[in-house]
Parts: structure tokens; C-alpha cells; sequence
């Protein structure tokens, strides 16, 4: 489900600027990284269970491993392996900016792109598997992993790069601009992302990265896509719109929030979609594109929402806070 309404529950402060997107884990509790290089652990009413001084700016999301090890990437070239009791495991020296979030395959390999250009594959000791370098930088595009654990992520080359569990690259699509989205790879094979000038693309992982469609919304895309059961794609761009396309690359509706969005669309189980802006609001829209609430945070949000137990949306924004939206 989804808050019916957007009261604040509660917020707390962080030492710097929120960029990244809160997770859920276990038990509820909730991560969350700020710029001052803190990894916070929250308890559901907001307290602080621990937190982890990186020593480096964290714009990067953190990840949680089947074993609840959280895995987050700073702007000081290294990957961090934390416990679930706040305790360090190792880092791995990347020797570049982590901007781009970690993702965990079944085997408990953690794949993270660097600034670099690489894409990195570190054993769940800390060890480095192997490591593949595209054409250009990777800033905040994530990789995805398919059920046969193929890697995907785009670069600043304007590649998306499909890539084996061993390191070889499968294939590559080349798109229009550079790639800063994450891509999302829905039920059916279909990969979303979206380019710098701002064209949506839909291609097919189990044929080569075929391309299926693309819709110009000719603004950047920074957003990841949000694909919904039935099979709509909701995206935000530069213009300060949320587009939901058709599943057959048709658009369906705009909704204007009137500034940039980052931010990456939740999904409610209701079928609610949940979007930031950098205009400090958060909205909650119906399927239809009508607004079922929003709540004026007065802070830009950068990162995306998430939607938790008990109906509530966590939301962190520039004004160094983390949000606890619903009911109270």
C-alpha cells in the first residue's frame, strides 16, 4: 500500500546533505548516507541504532546483503563493507569516485561502477574478482542484475553494457548521449534507461539489447525508471516532469511538478507512484497522474523515496534531513 495522506512522522538530522536514496532492511530498520561521510541506522521511530563515519562524502545508496552486511561506495575511492551491527568488515580500494550504488548477486558478489569508467566485481571477503573498463565515466548510473546473472550499466561513452558473471562483455547498445540513469530490467527482459538528451529506450536483454522502442522526452533523464505490474514506465527528467509511458512506448500522461527531477519513482503496491523534486516537494499521484497528496519539504530532494512498513515513505533532502512521511 501507500500513505493515504502526507503527514511528516518524523525527520532527523544528518551532518550534510542527502543525495542518495534511504533502504529498508531488516527489522525494519532504515540506511541512509549522507555527504558528511556518515552511514546512518535508523530505528522505525527514527532513533539512531549506529552510524559509520566513511571518512569521505557519500552520495552512493546503500545496499544490504543476504546476511545484512550493508555495502556503500564514497567519494574517497572506496567501497565499504559494514556489519549489520555497525561494525567495519573491509573496504576495497577502488581508486576512484563511488557515486554509482552497489548491487549483491545470488553468490554474494557486490558489483559497483566507479568514476574511472569500470565496473568492479569484489568477492564477498573483499577481494577483487574482476574488474571491466567501459569507454567513458560512470557517475551515478547502478548496475542491474538479471535472474542468469548478466551485469548491466551505462557509461558516459553512451553505452549500456551487458556483461557476464566471469567479466566478458555479451554486448553493448550504444544510445544517443551518456548514460547516467540506472537501468531497470523488468519481469519480461526489457531493459529501461534513459540518456543526457533525454530519450527513454526499451530494449530486449535476451536478444543482443534489440532495441524495442524509445520515446524522445528530449530532457535529460537522470531518473531511473520505475516499471509498474502492468507494465508502465514511469520516468523523471530535467524539465521538471514525470512521464508515464505505455508499455508499448506510447505516453500515457505528464504530470509538472515545475522543477528538475532526480529523483527515482516509487511504486506502491496500490498501484501509487511517489516522486521527489527538487522544488522540495513530495508527491504521491494516482495511476491516472492525478495528485492523491504532496508535502512541501522546502528542501530539493535529490534522491528517490521509499516506501516502507506501515505505509510510510522515507525521503532524504538537501536540508541535511531524513523524512518520515504518512500517516501519524
Amino acid at each position: 500500500m501507500a500513505p493515504q495522506v502526507g503527514d511528516i512522522k518524523w525527520s532527523i538530522s544528518t551532518g550534510g546533505e542527502i543525495w542518495s536514496s534511504p533502504i529498508v532492511g531488516t527489522n525494519n530498520t532504515i540506511f541512509v548516507s549522507s555527504t558528511d561521510g556518515n552511514l546512518f541506522a535508523l530505528n522505525s521511530d527514527g532513533t539512531v541504532r549506529w552510524s559509520y563515519q566513511t571518512g569521505g562524502e557519500l552520495f552512493s545508496t546503500p545496499a544490504i546483503g543476504a546476511d545484512g552486511t550493508v555495502y556503500v561506495g564514497d567519494a574517497k575511492k572506496k567501497l565499504f563493507a559494514i556489519s549489520s551491527s555497525g561494525k567495519i568488515k573491509w573496504t576495497y580500494y577502488v581508486g576512484s569516485d563511488v557515486h554509482s550504488s552497489p548491487a549483491i548477486a545470488e553468490d554474494g558478489t557486490v558489483y559497483v561502477g566507479a568514476w574511472n569508467g569500470s565496473l568492479y566485481a569484489i568477492n564477498g571477503n573483499g577481494t577483487l574478482k574482476w574488474m571491466y573498463r567501459t569507454g567513458a565515466n560512470i557517475l551515478s548510473s547502478s548496475p542491474a542484475i538479471g535472474d542468469d546473472g548478466t551485469v548491466y550499466i551505462g557509461s558516459w561513452d553512451g553505452r549500456l553494457y551487458a556483461i557476464s558473471p566471469k567479466g566478458k562483455i555479451l554486448w553493448s547498445y550504444l544510445a544517443d548521449s551518456k548514460i547516467d540513469t540506472s537501468p531497470s530490467l523488468s519481469d519480461n527482459g526489457t531493459l529501461y534507461f534513459g540518456s543526457n538528451k533525454g530519450t527513454l529506450y526499451a530494449i530486449d536483454s535476451q536478444d543482443k539489447g534489440k532495441l524495442q522502442w524509445k520515446y524522445i522526452i528530449g530532457s535529460r533523464i537522470h531518473s531511473t525508471p520505475a516499471v509498474a505490474k502492468e507494465g508502465t514506465v514511469y520516468v523523471g527528467a530535467k524539465d521538471g516532469k514525470l512521464y508515464a509511458i505505455n508499455s508499448d512506448g506510447k505516453l500515457a500522461w505528464t504530470y509538472d511538478t515545475g522543477d528538475i527531477i532526480t529523483s527515482s519513482a516509487s511504486i506502491s503496491t496500490d498501484g501509487t507512484i511517489v516522486i521527489g523534486s527538487w522544488n522540495g516537494n513530495l508527491y504521491a499521484l494516482n495511476s491516472n497522474g492525478s495528485v492523491k497528496w504532496e508535502r512541501a519539504l522546502k528542501s530539493s530532494i535529490i534522491g528517490s523515496p521509499i516506501i516502507g512498513l506501515e505505509d510510510t515513505v522515507y525521503v532524504g533532502c538537501t536540508d541535511w534531513k531524513l523524512y518520515a512521511i504518512g500517516k501519524k
